[in-house]
């Protein structure tokens, strides 16, 4: 159904409202790609190991996934602005509990905290602004939302590079303790705290429980299967958790069909156009955010840029979130979101195969910077009319939950996106090194030592290929430049499998929009 209420009168401080909104968002969404780039200092600082560093990341992306819908339900019962601030506040300690940590398991812990208060602010951003705004300017307020997450998601290399290099790796923590305490002085001044329209009924905590654990064993999972790549999925500590996943959430289902008073109102997916949009934000994250994952890797240990330099060089791609998240954001009241979507994703794949032509094992960014900018205007253009396709779609009660729905299926792609662009990108590596370590042979580097190098490239993976390349006992052999140039090689032929992944995902993306999402302007029935 078309939501058509809007509310009674338009607050004046509804522009201030949205800035307090994106400025919590914001702050929540860098902090899963900021901390990246500090890892070094880190592992060094609190003496961890490379699994430890793993879940410096992993334990944040968990408890943010697991709870996302939670806080939404919560925030559609008790008020949406309570919970926000709730969670903004949660967020901004834990900041500054990170920033004290003194070993690697306190850290854990304190990412754990951390997350659970930027779940929060994520899971009710999109309702808060959906219903502050009227019909005609919400296509706007959520086209700038958009735009804010779109920056956040690409600016974190850009950021936690400069804060590392020109203070230590706590600033990337510390730097949200002001700006947490002017976003709790903004939501309470300029978020409006009416809510027109609540859920009713009481908590389904045992809904709750289900759907937290549904989530919890899928992203462990997959989350296991990233970090122990040579499982296969078969593994117990593999399967066994996405199979409780599939029991759990069979038994939510179950749950919120008998439930007096369900934690989701399952009429929702009546709606094609709802559907539609939560099956492209699944599609976005595992296609385009699983893209930076790899992005940042290629351009800082392959193309030979610094953080600091990577993230500038994004700005190529996140910089069209600024101007086209309001346009496109003005064009939802004009046109249908499915076709919108689909010319996003148009260009996103588009440019995301073109890259994978122009990868060479010497390229850099002069000659990709035209696939940078395409990739760039789709998406830029992509986030306001998926969640206007969503808000639009759902009772005024239910946008909290749909919301919540719209960022859950988003983290879920990506750890879907992330684990099997992983292991694509380690068998295209793997085959490369099978296929051009022979060559060495050919500058007299006897078989052996050719089998031993092979070994060690393939063991430490392609994330850490090229240090070895360029280590210390490598470098001071007459055929180190044979060695990089190789490692080079297999590290883009796994990478170029990603692009081309990520494009189909894009693509497919936009065609489920087209037959699905019925929402704008020349839309009709959902």
């Amino acid at each position: 159904m078309q939501n058509a209420t809007a509310p009674t009168q338009r607050d004046p401080k509804r522009w201030l409202a949205l800035l307090a909104i994106s400025l919590g968002v914001f702050m929540s969404l860098i902090d899963t790609t900021v901390v990246n780039v500090a890892l070094p200092s880190i592992q060094a600082h609190l003496n961890a190991s490379y699994s430890d560093l793993q879940w410096v990341i992993s334990a944040y992306t968990i408890v943010f996934s697991v709870l996302l819908l939670i806080w939404s339900k919560l925030g559609d019962l008790y008020g949406r602005k309570l919970i926000f601030l709730i969670g903004l506040v949660i967020f901004t300690i834990g900041s500054g509990l990170d920033a004290a940590s003194t070993t690697i398991g306190w850290l854990h812990i304190f990412r754990a905290i951390q997350a659970v208060g930027g779940s929060a602010m994520m899971a009710l951003s999109f309702a808060i602004i959906g219903s502050t705004f009227d019909n005609k300017e919400r296509g706007i307020a959520l086209g700038i939302l958009s735009s804010i997450i779109g920056l956040s998601t690409a600016s974190g290399p850009l950021l936690g590079g400069w804060l590392t290099d020109a203070f230590n790796w706590q600033s990337i923590f510390t730097i949200n303790l002001p700006l947490g305490v002017i976003a709790v002085v903004l939501v309470l001044m300029f978020v409006p705290s009416a809510q027109e329209h609540h859920a009713t009924g009481g908590v389904d905590f045992l809904g709750m429980l289900l759907s937290a654990g549904t989530i919890f064993t899928l992203v462990f999972g997959l989350v296991q299967k990233e970090m122990h790549a040579t499982w296969d999925w078969g593994n117990m500590q593999v399967a066994g958790y996405l199979v409780a996943a599939v029991v759990l959430f069979i038994l939510f289902i179950w749950r919120q069909m008998k439930a007096k008073n369900p934690m989701m109102d399952l009429s929702m997916f009546k709606s094609q156009t709802f559907v539609g949009a939560v099956v492209m934000a699944f599609f976005l994250g595992a296609g385009l955010y699983g893209f930076f994952a790899y992005l940042s890797t290629f351009m800082q240990n392959y193309a030979g840029y610094t953080a600091w330099e990577t993230g500038l060089r994004q700005v190529a791609i996140s910089g069209w979130s600024l101007v086209l998240g309001p346009v496109a954001g003005m064009l939802t009241n004009r046109f249908r979101h499915g076709y919108m979507l689909a010319v996003s994703t148009l260009f996103i794949g588009g440019g995301l195969l073109i890259m994978s032509f122009l990868i060479t094992k010497t390229a850099t960014f002069a000659e990709l910077w035209p696939a940078f900018i395409i990739i760039g205007i789709g998406s830029g253009s992509i986030n306001p009319p998926m969640t206007t396709a969503a808000m639009s779609s759902v009772k005024p009660q239910q946008m909290g939950m749909a919301s919540g729905m719209i960022s859950t299926f988003m983290q879920v792609g990506l750890s879907f996106g992330v684990v099997f662009q992983g292991l694509r990108l380690a068998d295209g590596y793997q085959a490369g090194l099978k296929a051009h370590m022979p060559d060495l042979a050919a500058v007299h580097v006897p078989a052996e030592l050719i089998t031993t190098l092979h070994n060690v490239l393939v063991k430490v993976g392609p994330f850490s290929g090229s240090a070895v390349a360029h280590s210390k006992q490598v470098l001071a052999t007459p055929f180190a430049h044979q060695i990089q140039e190789i490692v080079r090689i297999a590290f883009d032929r796994g990478f170029v499998e990603i692009l081309r992944i990520d494009a189909g995902l894009l693509l497919a993306g936009g065609l489920v929009s087209i037959i699905l999402i019925k929402s704008g302007r020349l839309g009709g029935k959902q």
